[in-house]
């Protein structure tokens, strides 16, 4: 479906929060076979860190509603700047279910104090940015329904404000996958009891013990998920290996499915 995309090195889907931006950019990295970059990945607005990592990669689609204001700075020869449109009462109401409280800081990106900020970004975009973009494209959120990794209303109504696949979906990671922490998720640690928590917006926190602790250290980028179970069985050599497998799969599997962690190549 996005295939004709691949004619560019890095494509950025924009728009208002809520329009459909990192469902059809996961779309479009899985049609082009381009690495996927969440907004998490720069934590959200931050144009020094997406460009830091601009810097080492090539053939990435980049999902980032919040740093819409600034699209046009991402005209170039080798890039496309992706618009979602998606009607504006639906946007509402996908906003209000997730209790999305950030519509004042977004309007501030914009000099507004008041109005839609879904308004207030495609006004914008119509006005100043559309024609400074060498490549910008428009696509309709209902047109993704045609995708084959579209899921239908119905069974999203238990889907987290990130998630974009069903749990039957997400549970096949591969050995080779790399878990990372999301970036919107908060480590308290605890030294005095050995304990932790992890805290995520819209989620009920989760208690971790040591070694709770170690594994959530260990999601660091530098092992895949087969290195890092052989990693813990050796720390634990004297233990039920079948066990530990177990239990090692269901935390780090409870962990994503529920977006504290992510995965990333290497």
């Amino acid at each position: 479906m996005f295939e004709w995309l691949n004619q560019f090195s890095r494509i950025f889907v924009t728009g208002p929060q809520r329009s459909g931006t990192r469902i059809c950019a996961r779309m479009i990295a899985h049609d082009t076979g381009y690495d996927y970059i969440d907004e998490t990945d720069f934590q959200y607005d931050s144009l020094y860190l997406l460009f830091s990592l601009l810097e080492k990669k090539e053939r990435v689609v980049i999902q980032c509603p919040v740093l819409c204001r600034y699209a046009h700075l991402f005209s170039e020869d080798r890039s496309a700047v992706v618009l979602m449109r998606r009607k504006i009462r639906e946007i509402f109401r996908s906003q209000k279910r997730i209790t999305w409280a950030w519509e004042w800081l977004e309007r501030d990106r914009y000099g507004r104090t008041k109005g839609n900020i879904a308004e207030i970004k495609y006004e914008y975009w119509e006005k100043h940015q559309k024609r400074k973009i060498k490549h910008s494209f428009e696509i309709e959120y209902e047109s993704l329904v045609h995708h084959p990794l579209w899921l239908p209303k119905e069974k999203r109504t238990s889907f987290s404000p990130d998630q974009t696949e069903n749990s039957a979906q997400k549970g096949a990671l591969p050995p080779d996958a790399i878990l990372v922490p999301a970036g919107d998720v908060l480590y308290h640690e605890n030294t005095e009891t050995e304990t932790a928590l992890l805290v995520k917006t819209n989620f009920p926190a989760k208690r971790l013990n040591s070694t709770g602790i170690w594994l959530w250290n260990s999601c660091d980028g530098s092992l895949n998920r087969k290195e890092l179970l052989d990693k813990f069985k050796a720390r634990y050599e004297k233990a039920n290996t079948g066990q530990i497998s177990r239990d090692v799969e269901a935390f780090l599997m409870d962990l994503w499915n529920n977006g504290f962690l992510k995965t990333r190549r290497r």
